[in-house]
C-alpha cells in the first residue's frame, strides 16, 4: 500500500466516523423514531434480494444501542488506518523513539492493538515493553496516557480525552505523515 493509498483510507474511516457519531446523537435526540425506522425493508442486489424484516430496531434503546456500536466499530476502523498509514510510511512503533511522532505512533498502535482483542469491546493489552507514559503533543493540548494502569482495561475513549482528542490526533498523525 502506498502512503497516498493510506491517507485515503484515513478520509474514508474518518468520514464514517463522522456518520456514525452523527447517526447516535440523532438518535439519542428522538429524530429517528422507531415506527419509522423498524419497517420491513427489501434491500434488490442485481438478481437477489434481502428482506430486513421489522422486529429488531422497534424501540429507541435498541436503536441507540445499534448506533452505538456502529460508532465502535467506525472507530476501531481509524485505528486500523491511522497504524496502516504509519506502516506505510515506514513507521513501525517503536518506544526507543523518544520524539513526539514516535510516541504518537506508539498510541495509535496501541488503541490499534485494543480493537484487536475485542472489537464490541476493545480491551488495552499492554505487553511488557509497552507498560509507560506515553506522552503527546496535540498542537494544542498534550495528552499523557500511562498504559501501566490501563493493562488488561476496557478501552473507553475518554481514556484518551474524547472524540475531540481522538481527531487531533488524526491530524497529528496526518501532519506527521505528509511532512516525511
Amino acid at each position: 500500500m502506498t502512503i497516498q493509498e493510506a491517507l485515503c483510507d484515513v478520509d474514508i474511516a474518518f468520514r464514517q466516523l463522522e456518520f456514525t457519531i452523527k447517526l447516535l446523537s440523532f438518535c439519542e435526540l428522538g429524530n429517528i423514531k422507531p415506527s419509522d425506522f423498524d419497517t420491513d425493508h427489501i434491500v434488490l442486489l442485481g438478481n437477489e434480494r434481502l428482506n430486513f424484516p421489522r422486529g429488531k430496531f422497534n424501540d429507541l434503546e435498541s436503536i441507540e444501542k445499534a448506533a452505538g456500536t456502529s460508532v465502535l466499530i467506525a472507530f476501531s476502523a481509524t485505528a486500523l488506518v491511522l497504524d496502516e498509514a504509519f506502516q506505510a510510511a515506514g513507521m513501525k512503533p517503536n518506544l526507543d523513539v523518544v520524539g513526539n511522532d514516535g510516541q504518537l505512533r506508539a498510541l495509535i498502535y496501541m488503541v490499534r492493538c485494543a480493537y484487536a482483542h475485542g472489537i464490541g469491546t476493545p480491551r488495552w493489552e499492554v505487553r511488557e515493553k509497552y507498560r509507560r507514559t506515553l506522552s503527546v503533543y496535540l498542537g494544542s493540548t498534550t495528552i499523557s496516557i500511562d498504559l501501566r494502569t490501563l493493562h488488561g482495561q476496557d478501552f473507553v475513549i475518554d481514556q484518551l480525552g474524547g472524540y475531540a482528542n481522538w481527531y487531533r490526533i488524526r491530524d497529528a498523525a496526518l501532519r506527521s505523515l505528509t511532512t516525511r
